[in-house]
């Protein structure tokens, strides 16, 4: 087997094994020992989560305490099922509710198995690619492999950033981050245009704004709270502190940010990767140079 496959082997494998601890930790939500009902689940509408291969539910819900506060819960791991029309619920923090029944984790395996596939992980991908790099070559084919190298590291990276931009754009910015969200005045859409930034993707709309308190004001919202098909249209809206927002939006999926997160470091190490090589292929060219010692031109 050449090299450069069994290096992709092993980043195949890795990826694999990462998966399968991931799938491990959320297949099973450990909600504690059955408590106290305070709370009532209703409105409870579910799809199945296909990041589980569909074996769970991922399903999100009313919450109404005894005092009438209403939260939005969300759970992927079937801790709610189609099944359900109104479930009691126990509180674990201020806004944090579960089902009140009992856990059906078979604690502590998952943790334990997801801990082993993680080391299978790294040591399969460790020999791989060692083994990937015991054949020795001519130090001009291997300056010429580096420099190959960096361009593809270089646009990978680039490609992960971009991934990253899209993430943001279209599942995390303007999104409903928190509910319910308090109508504090109307917004009404004067044009809209399409955002280049995410190649026409999103729109982006002039509207004009009139809060509850008084008063008029423009405003440029982006990220298709509003769109073409909303001009003329009058729609509730509300101030988070430093702009207006639509009160209606689409709920930020628990897993956009961490999505956002991983390809955004992943970009970063694929473009300091030909960084990295840098001064390899210095050494190999000028093998007369002591080593740390700078070409100086």
């Amino acid at each position: 087997m050449k090299g450069h496959h069994q290096r992709w082997l092993s980043l195949a494998w890795l990826g694999l094994c990462l998966y399968g601890a991931a799938f491990l930790l959320l297949f099973w939500e450990d909600h504690g020992p059955r408590g106290s009902a305070v709370a009532q689940a209703e409105n409870i509408q579910c799809e199945r989560n296909w990041l589980l291969l569909g074996t769970r539910w991922s399903c999100s819900a009313i919450v109404t305490d005894t005092y009438g506060v209403r939260t939005r819960f969300t759970s992927d791991s079937s801790l709610l099922t189609p099944a359900d029309t109104s479930v009691p619920m126990q509180r674990l923090g201020p806004l944090d509710f579960v089902p009140s029944r009992e856990s059906f984790t078979p604690a502590p395996w998952p943790t334990m198995g997801a801990v082993v596939l993680i080391g299978a992980g790294l040591l399969g991908t460790g020999i791989w690619w060692q083994n990937s790099r015991s054949r020795r070559e001519s130090p001009r084919a291997e300056v010429s492999r580096l420099r190959g190298h960096a361009r593809w590291y270089v646009g990978a990276g680039l490609l992960a950033f971009a991934a990253a931009h899209f993430t943001y754009g279209l599942l995390i910015a303007a999104r409903a981050d928190f509910w319910p969200r308090p109508a504090e005045g109307t917004g009404v859409v004067t044009s809209c245009d399409r955002d280049w930034r995410y190649l026409g993707a999103t729109w982006r709309c002039a509207v004009t704004i009139t809060p509850d308190t008084g008063g008029e004001l423009v405003q440029t919202m982006s990220y298709s709270q509003f769109t073409a098909a909303d001009v003329g249209t009058r729609k509730p809206v509300t101030f988070t502190g430093s702009t207006w927002e639509s009160v209606d939006q689409a709920h930020e999926h628990r897993f956009a940010k961490t999505l956002m997160v991983l390809l955004f470091a992943g970009g970063v190490a694929l473009v300091a990767k030909p960084l990295y090589d840098r001064p390899r292929i210095r050494g190999l060219e000028k093998p007369e140079l002591p080593p740390r010692l700078l070409d100086i031109r």
